[in-house]
């Protein structure tokens, strides 16, 4: 195995004249040769393959076709062949097109290939491409290499045809700064090549468009090893990376990832298989089919990289073991990490889904964070679970091996922990909020709620801030300073664009803003509720009869809404559903309609029970919307229940430790609200001061009457840092850290 670090340096050429000549079919190069073509446009075709220019065991030669297009007529043979050559520099072709390969080189080392437009040559948009083979069977495209190493590949475009560069049974090559977008096959191909640096290429919107794009990809990788592959732009491409060594070697992969953008993939942003010692950090791998896929592969480090809005999974490992998954952001997606053991494929029936170490992620907004199924020994430590919908963990068929301690919990819909296996689990030291006994146990779902299941041993836990009960709903739930989640829900193949959620102030019905929901794919898109400020709905609806909201629409032209319904559901898993026709929110497109939701259910709202749910004791509610994978928009406007609760301060949200000052988002970026309850009348001051305490802007005061206020704060001509803001009353002040970032 060569070391990555082999020199690949350009060896000087022989102090030649420089000869000026025209290119002439099968013209053959003679070693020590510094050759400056004639500027023009040349049509050579190659029908015996043995190259237009031919060059082989030779040495020391320099080609410069500045201002030469070559044209191949026929997408066949090659403007260029090397074999058996060394100490080789192609520069500055115009344009070379319509060959099968612009250069082939077998048998050779020591290549430099730079500033060439080498596009436009074999290329194809359907068929299935074997992965497997070998050399022989290559495509066509830029720049083929067999056998070669210590290459320089830089500058170059390579575009519209099957590969950008293939490189077969090579190594010690380096690839940067080349432009290989739009290429139908692969932008980098490579079978059996070891100890390459690939760097700061253009890659992306590498796809098939007449077959399935899981065969092509922006990087193919069979059974290479030791390569480096950073800050290169592997988007939207049928996988951003493929890697593949199904039982061909032995030999750990030990290649390294890091800082590529290999988003928005119809398949995969990253797929390694059967793979062994390779390391991922700092990648974007979001907006894919899956983020990353990882089947059977080992001894691998997932770190540090952001894994957004997939649509199956972000990362996603079928019997892999030993894998160290740490410091990754993980949100939005169906399933944030799934694990599992699933049938055995020939050659690995005997491996296992084991010995996972997750520590130290950011889990948010996933509609479920980790799945862990017929794994063994899964260590979670360290992650912060935020706002998950259901549940944070899930665990089935696992072993009393599994230990998740020292995670932070926070607020999930459903459950922090459902246990579905027989086993117990080890979960000490975990910190939940929020933080009571009785709702911590109510979210973990174990053998204390069915007897079936296995334990989960949560004591000790660390103490975590008091629950605050949001006791009966707002008047209008879709006000700022109540938080907004979307959730996404698995459905057909193909990159999710990320679902957004924001408030909208201009188009609205009531109050301040309405809710706006953005979805990019149009698959089943929970829009949840939750108050502000992590406070806990606990709200009993036995007095109120109907949920009433505006809802407005965009919906793709195509296809209207499929499916639509509602659920109002409690903190242990229960919920009633209301399932709408899909025609209502279909009405809404481009106008505001105002329906009404009897909570016993009617023929336009029909109400299921899922669990034992009961109206005494809601906490939340979350409106379902489809339209079949072509994407939509979505606004909500005066969601409140009927009869809505009078506004006396901030409503429902009565507890130990109410606080008057709430602001939403923290830390704000943009646009923040800051919401302040007033209990008797008088003159009320609302200042913001810097971290020196320097007040630097005044943002209410006046002489107000008892009730709620809500007061926007923007960045404006502020700095990023942290600010005060103190709000003044007749019964005294309050202070609240605000964090602003620009």
């Amino acid at each position: 195995m060569k070391s990555i670090f082999t020199v690949l340096a350009f060896l000087p050429l022989i102090l030649v004249a420089q000869t000026r000549i025209p290119i002439t079919n099968n013209m053959v190069i003679n070693s020590n040769s510094n050759i400056k073509f004639i500027p023009g446009d040349y049509v050579f075709a190659d029908p015996e393959l043995n190259g237009v220019i031919q060059i082989t065991g030779k040495q020391n030669i320099l080609l410069d076709g500045d201002s030469c297009t070559v044209n191949g007529t026929n997408f066949g043979g090659y403007m260029i062949k090397i074999d058996n050559s060394s100490n080789i520099r192609i520069q500055n072709f115009d344009s070379v097109f319509n060959y099968k390969y612009a250069v082939y080189i077998t048998n050779s080392s020591h290549i430099n290939i730079n500033g060439n437009d080498f596009s436009r040559n074999k290329v194809d948009s359907s068929g299935w491409i074997d992965v497997w083979a070998d050399y022989q069977s290559a495509l066509g495209g830029g720049v083929m290499m067999y056998q070669c190493r210590s290459a320089n590949i830089f500058n170059n475009i390579m575009k519209y045809q099957n590969d950008g560069i293939a490189l077969y049974h090579c190594d010690s090559i380096r690839a940067y700064d080349n432009d290989f977008a739009w290429n139908t096959s692969y932008g980098i191909r490579m079978f059996w090549t070891d100890s390459c640096h690939l760097y700061n290429n253009l890659a992306s919107h590498i796809n098939r468009p007449l077959t399935d794009p899981s065969d092509c990809g922006a990087l193919l990788m069979i059974v290479s090893n030791e390569n480096r592959v950073e800050n290169n732009d592997l988007s939207w491409s049928g996988d951003g990376v493929f890697l593949g060594q199904y039982q061909h070697s032995a030999t750990p992969n030990n290649n390294y990832f890091a800082y590529n953008e290999c988003s928005f993939s119809p398949h995969n942003a990253i797929e390694a298989t059967f793979a062994d010692g390779n390391v991922y950090k700092h990648n974007k791998c979001n907006y894919s089919d899956y983020g990353f896929w990882l089947g059977y592969s080992f001894n691998t480090i997932v770190d540090s990289n952001e894994v957004i809005a997939n649509f199956h999974s972000g990362i996603a490992i079928d019997r892999g073991f030993n894998n160290f998954l740490s410091h990754n952001t993980v949100k939005g997606n169906p399933m944030g990490i799934e694990l599992w053991k699933g049938s055995p494929i020939s050659g690995y029936s005997t491996q296992l889904s084991k010995d996972y170490y997750i520590r130290n992620n950011l889990f948010e907004g996933n509609s479920l964070a980790l799945s862990s199924i017929n794994t063994l020994h899964l260590v979670a430590t360290g992650n912060q679970f935020n706002y998950n919908q259901n549940p944070s963990i899930y665990l089935e068929a696992t072993s009393t091996q599994d230990t998740i301690s020292n995670n932070d919990f926070r607020m999930p819909t459903a459950y922090h922990i459902n246990n579905a296996s027989s086993n117990d689990i080890y979960a000490p030291g975990n910190s939940f909020e929020p933080n009571d006994s009785a709702l911590i146990a109510g979210k973990i779902l174990d053998k204390d709620d069915n007897g079936a299941k296995g334990k989960v041993n949560w004591f000790p836990c660390n103490t975590g801030p008091a629950p605050v009960y949001q006791e009966s709903p707002p008047c209008d739930l879709a006000e700022p300073l109540s938080v907004w989640y979307a959730y996404p829900a698995t459905g057909y193949p193909g990159p999710r664009i990320t679902d957004s959620v924001s408030f909208d102030s201009t188009e609205k019905m009531t109050g301040n803003a309405s809710v706006k929901l953005v979805s990019g794919k149009g698959e089943d898109v929970a829009l949840n509720y939750r108050p502000s400020d992590d406070s806990l709905s606990q709200w009993s609806l036995t007095s109120a009869d109907t949920l009433y909201f505006w809802v407005r629409t965009i919906k793709n032209v195509i296809i209207g809404f499929q499916y639509f319904h509602i659920r109002i559901g409690d903190d242990a898993g229960n919920y009633y559903k209301y399932t709408a026709l899909a025609s209502l929110l279909t009405s809404a497109h481009l106008n505001w309609k105002r329906y009404k939701v009897p909570l016993t259910g009617n023929s336009q709202f029909n109400r299921s029970m899922v669990g034992t749910m009961s109206l005494d004791k809601v906490n939340y509610v979350e409106f379902h919307a489809d339209t079949w994978d072509y994407g939509f928009t979505l606004w909500l406007d005066g969601v409140q229940f009927h009869p809505c609760s009078p506004v006396t301060g901030i409503p429902g949200e009565r507890t130990t430790g109410v606080n008057p000052l709430l602001i939403w988002p923290n830390p704000v970026s943009g646009t923040g609200w800051i919401r302040y309850q007033l209990e008797a009348e008088g003159t009320v001051s609302l200042e913001m001061f810097d971290a020196q305490g320097t007040k630097v802007k005044v943002l209410d005061q006046g002489y107000r009457q008892p009730g709620t206020y809500t007061i926007p704060v923007a960045a404006g001509s502020l700095s990023s840092g942290i600010y005060l803001i103190r709000l003044t009353t007749p019964t005294g002040s309050t202070t609240r850290k605000l964090i602003l970032i620009k």
